[in-house]
Parts: C-alpha cells; structure tokens; sequence
C-alpha cells in the first residue's frame, strides 16, 4: 500500500520501531536488555514497540523521547550517518 502525506507521522514511528527491533535482533538484544538501558522494565519496551491501533490510529504515537534515542545509539553503536537519517526522520 502507497503511503500517504497524511499518515506522514504515523509511517516514521511505525520505521523507528522497526529499526530499533531490527538492532535489537542484530546486537542479540531483548527486551529485558533494552529496558535496562533505558530505566524501564521489560513489559514497558513491549508496550512501546507494539503497534496497537484503535479506530485506525497507532495509540502510542511517539514513544521514545530523545534522551530514549541517545542511549538506543548508543547501546547499538550506531553510526553518525544512521543517527543523523533517524533523528531527521
């Protein structure tokens, strides 16, 4: 499906969770990890990464703060350029 300028918002959160579950998989991460890291418990980066939807729209729009970010980058060792693409998202 085309992704519309109206769902602009929506579509970089949905690719934000998507990469951070994609590092997460390629560092040989969990949740549990992840969580650590940021402070929070396990079911918390669940509930962030999760896309549930009600009446059509993601609940939690924007789940990571940039502080969350900045130590995400860090955990993974993210490169410059990466940082750079997903903070510009």
């Amino acid at each position: 499906m085309p992704r519309i300028l109206a769902k602009k918002q929506e579509y970089k959160v949905l690719d934000l969770k998507k990469w951070i579950k994609m590092q997460m998989a390629a560092n040989d991460m969990n949740q549990t990890t992840v969580g650590k890291a940021l402070g929070i418990s396990q079911e918390m980066v669940s509930k962030r990464l999760s896309n549930k939807k009600e009446g059509g729209r993601i609940v939690n729009k924007d789940p990571f703060s940039y502080g969350d970010l900045l130590t995400l980058f860090e955990l993974f060792d993210t490169p410059d350029e990466e940082k750079i693409r997903l903070l510009t998202l």
